[in-house]
């Protein structure tokens, strides 16, 4: 196929790219020019503001595209596209985020569970607005959406999660330094990284399936951890002995919030048991991971020294 991918110069845009690649199509990457990347050979770039409608009517119409691939899109840039697309392309793949479901339910969470996306959370409302964005065109045009909702990302090209929701490197030093840590509550709360090139994988893996248009799939790893074992593979990595104590969501907030040293929504987002069914990916699309949460750390670390991080 011949895809347009908005937004593919970096960290997941670019492991898209990759696998698009890998599987054999065309590959055009549509972003603002600023970034340098280390795309495919193959793959041709073309320089589009996405904020600018008639810059990205003008990209979207000079040629004719077999699917369109997005991963930065807004809900009212999503329903002009709609518009403009439907009937022109075969398929439009979306990302989105199992952030939505938060706070969950019932675990693991499934593509059919309500979503609330709260918004002490997080901003994970301007993705279910995307979301249903995708799905209401598809059931009233039959707009050939796909939706994919990866759990948190990591991998060499962004810094992984700490295990106070954000993504602070001074975390990371602070394990180097062999520095005291606090886990949030007891640390028992669920996490279920996804590695980006898995993730990669499954955009492309939903180009090529049948079953996929108009179904949402959630893409992670096989299996959650506990936060608390979360650091410890990250202590093991980093060779570090940071002695680890407990302070509960309140406390941090109320001690860290006034200086702006914690992000109250990454916080709360990360103490929820974030763990997610994969089952309906590995059934339909062929989604399989395989990088184990050790592995893909490891690679992801040592990127961040090559980056001078850590």
């Amino acid at each position: 196929m011949k895809v347009l991918l908005i937004g593919g110069t970096r960290f997941l845009g670019l492991a898209i790219a990759n696998a698009l690649h890998r599987h054999g199509h065309r590959v055009v990457v549509a972003h603002r020019g600023h970034t340098k990347a280390a795309l495919p050979d193959t793959a041709r770039e073309i320089h589009v503001d996405v904020a600018d409608q008639k810059s990205l009517e003008s990209c979207l119409l000079a040629e004719q595209y077999d699917a369109v691939v997005d991963t930065i899109l807004g809900a009212k840039t999503l329903e002009w596209m709609v518009t403009t697309l439907n009937g022109r392309i075969r398929q439009f793949v979306h990302c989105g985020s199992t952030g939505v479901y938060a706070p969950m339910k019932r675990i693991p969470a499934t593509e059919e569970d309500p979503c609330e996306a709260l918004p002490q959370y997080g901003g994970f409302g301007a993705k279910l607005e995307q979301d249903e964005v995708l799905m209401r065109a598809h059931r009233q045009t039959g707009f050939p959406a796909t939706i994919l909702r990866p759990t948190n990302i990591y991998g060499a090209g962004d810094i992984p999660l700490d295990i106070w929701g954000a993504r602070n490197p001074a975390f990371f030093r602070r394990l180097t330094q062999n520095r005291p840590v606090t886990l949030p509550n007891d640390g028992r709360a669920l996490l279920q990284p996804g590695h980006v090139s898995e993730l990669g994988e499954a955009f492309a893996l939903a180009l090529e399936s049948s079953h996929s248009i108009g179904r949402i799939y959630n893409i992670s790893s096989a299996r959650a951890v506990e936060l608390r074992v979360y650091l410890d593979i990250l202590k093991g990595i980093l060779k570090s002995s940071s002695p680890v104590d407990f302070a509960s969501t309140e406390s941090l907030l109320e001690r860290y919030l006034p200086e702006k040293k914690i992000n109250e929504g990454g916080l709360r987002f990360v103490v929820e048991h974030m763990c997610v069914d994969v089952s309906r990916a590995r059934a339909e699309l062929g989604f399989d991971p395989q990088i184990s949460l050790e592995e893909g750390l490891a690679e992801n670390l040592q990127w961040m020294r090559e980056k001078g991080l850590i």
